[in-house]
This record gives structure tokens, sequence and C-alpha cells, in this order.
């Protein structure tokens, strides 16, 4: 059924979008969310082609996620580039570009499943929390370029986190009430 996968994906939702560290841990690292999203994909492999494009663009991102488990706590000041210094950004950007992949295609083939069983509110909403993970994840990048603003950033980001927290509830309830209704046997 794909109530398993489906239960898998929101999991691996979870451990992606909340990072709380201590010490520099990720208490819920995302490689343990990329982990439970490739044993969604395997699960509804069948229902859509986009969940065999996702499994695909899911294992790098698996790989890059271990950079993320442990980042030094800033010390000081000013911009910090972590463990790899400049040759991080590399890897951050491949991280983000594969990251909106997976994401897009986990949304498409959740909006093809809807589709198929003809739950249109479901498909719509599909592409609704899409649009809204894409635009939370282009904000991010915005937010970089108000650390140079002080005040604003500060306004910005308590914003930002805000949103983010709403935008993420709405996209876990989306999986819940897809893993409810698009249970079918394959």
């Amino acid at each position: 059924m794909n109530n398993s996968g489906f239960n898998k994906l929101f999991w691996g939702f979870l451990f992606i979008m909340f990072n709380f560290r201590i010490q520099g841990f990720d208490i819920l690292p995302d490689v343990v969310g990329y982990l439970f999203l490739a044993s969604g994909f395997s699960e509804l492999l069948s229902n859509s082609n986009y969940f065999s494009i996702a499994a695909k663009y899911n294992v790098p991102m698996i790989v890059l996620s271990l950079f993320s488990i442990y980042q030094s706590p800033a010390q000081g000041s000013g911009i910090h580039l972590g463990l790899f210094g400049i040759f991080g950004i590399p890897i951050v950007i491949a991280s983000f570009i594969l990251n909106l992949l997976v994401i897009y295609h986990l949304f498409m083939g959740t909006k093809d499943m809807a589709e198929q069983q003809e739950q249109p509110d479901l498909a719509q909403e599909a592409d609704k929390r899409w649009n809204q993970y894409k635009l939370l994840q282009f904000a991010f990048l915005f937010s970089f370029i108000l650390i140079f603003i002080p005040p604003l950033a500060f306004l910005y980001i308590i914003v930002f986190f805000i949103i983010s927290i709403i935008i993420t509830i709405a996209i876990l309830g989306f999986l819940r009430r897809c893993s409810e209704r698009l249970n079918i046997l394959t």
C-alpha cells in the first residue's frame, strides 16, 4: 500500500526541514531524512515515473547531506565558510539545486498519483505546496543578501522563521492526507 511510502516521505521531509543543533551537531540529521525519502520513493516507484527520477536525484543528496551533520559553531562575527572553506560553496550550490529537484519530483509524483485516482484537490494542492516550498528556498537565499543590513536581516529572519514553520506544517499535513487518500494497492 502507498500509506507506508507517504509516511516515509513525511518523516523524510520532517528531518530535512527542521535543523536543531547542539554543540554543532544536527540532532535531526538531513541524511536520515534523505534515507527516509529514498525508502518512500522506492515504495511509490510503480505509481509515477516522477518518483524514480526523484530517487535518482536523492542519491547524491544522501552523500552531500553527510557534510551537514556537524557544523562548527560560529566564533565571533563575520561570514564563516565552514569546514571546507571556499570549497564548501560548490557543495552548498549542488545541494540547493539537487534538493529542489528531489522535492519537485516528489510533489509532481504525488500530483500524478492524485490525477490518476481522480482527486483533483490533491493534485492542485501538490502544485500549491511545491510553489510554496520553492519560494521558501529562494527566500532563504535572499536572507544572505540581507546579512549586510543587520536590522533588516534580523526582522527578515524572524518573519522567515515563522513562515517556514507554517509552510512546513502545511506540507506535512498534505503528505498525511496523501497517505490516507492515495492509499490503494499497486
